[in-house]
């Protein structure tokens, strides 16, 4: 994979990056590692992170494998949410609930809905921050990280002058180089046209479902900010959605034969090629993250970017025929 200039940050990197919210969390020590091992063997060198990721123990991970390596790495990670500490029993019962999704895949919304109760969201102040980023650099065994996102922020973090002056005091510091709003789409909107001086990167969930609102805000802004997009698949029960939105549009010859015949069956790869490509490609998008936790995983992922079966004016047909299904 090529890299690109990330807006106007002055970093660079490859489009796909790797999200780490699975490690630690939903994947296991060795999962992890190998997962990241693969990652790096492909080319992946943007690893997106968070203070809550695996429950607080997400960077470390990610620290310890990026030993030796951390020179030719872009990390990214963010506060706001704090994880509770996980105490012994707590541990185990993750790994039991690893356990129970491998065998019982369907008992995954349960067990989430459940870890959602050990996050306390919201904590944007002085000394969070302050604590949240000397964590992270100790944890990620580095002296800077290449982007701090704000994690679910929401609107109102954009008055609070004193919180943006901190940040911008650890940019002058060197502990951060980029500075970014994490949030939804409509908050990052507003941030935009706010125009918040201090903010130059911008991450926000972004799949086919709403690809229009999201494409619209980074080709209106251009490199002004550097566009990071999260949760490209939404999901297993948007996958399957998706599959069957793609296969009614075959079926009923919206696209035309040459297109539908490349489409076939939607295999894995071309289903990867299809989403992240009406992602990437002429979006005014820089990097998307999925998680990937699987070596197949990884490889289709980057398979689609570096060799795409489809031309650029094909994903703009698929593009728009996707809007308007789903719409």
């Amino acid at each position: 994979m090529q890299d690109i200039q990330l807006g106007t940050s002055g970093l660079r990197a490859p489009q796909l990056g790797f999200g780490c919210s699975a490690l630690m969390g939903r994947s296991g020590r060795t999962a992890s590692l190998r997962a990241l091992a693969a990652a790096w063997d492909e080319g992946i060198r943007f690893f997106d992170t968070a203070r809550s990721y695996g429950y607080g123990e997400s960077e470390a991970l990610l620290g310890e494998f990026l030993q030796g390596r951390r020179s030719d790495a872009i990390i990214a990670t963010k506060f706001g949410i704090l994880a509770d500490r996980q105490s012994s029993w707590k541990r185990t019962a993750k790994a039991v609930a690893r356990s129970i999704i491998t065998v019982v895949p369907s008992a995954r919304s349960m067990i989430q809905r459940g870890a959602a109760s050990q996050f306390t969201h919201n904590q944007f102040t002085i000394p969070i921050l302050q604590q949240s980023i000397e964590e992270s650099l100790r944890k990620l065994r580095t002296d800077s990280v290449d982007m701090l996102f704000m994690h679910a922020a929401p609107a109102s973090v954009l008055e609070q002058d004193d919180l943006l002056e901190a940040i911008g005091q650890l940019i002058t510091a060197g502990k951060v180089k980029v500075a970014g709003l994490s949030a939804e789409p409509e908050v990052v909107a507003l941030a935009t046209e706010q125009k918040t001086r201090l903010l130059k990167a911008m991450q926000f969930p972004c799949n086919v479902f709403n690809i229009s609102s999201a494409v619209d805000i980074a080709r209106r802004t251009g490199d002004s900010y550097t566009w990071v997009a999260n949760n490209p698949y939404g999901g297993v029960a948007r996958v399957k959605r998706c599959r069957e939105i793609l296969l009614e549009i075959v079926q009923s010859q919206k696209l035309d034969q040459i297109l539908c015949e490349k489409l076939g069956s939607l295999e894995d790869t071309i289903f990867a090629d299809i989403v992240l490509n009406v992602i990437l490609r002429e979006s005014g998008i820089h990097v998307v993250i999925p998680a990937m936790m699987r070596v197949d995983h990884i490889r289709a992922n980057v398979q689609a970017l570096s060799h795409s079966r489809f031309t650029t004016n094909e994903i703009t047909h698929i593009r728009r025929a996707l809007t308007n299904s789903v719409a």
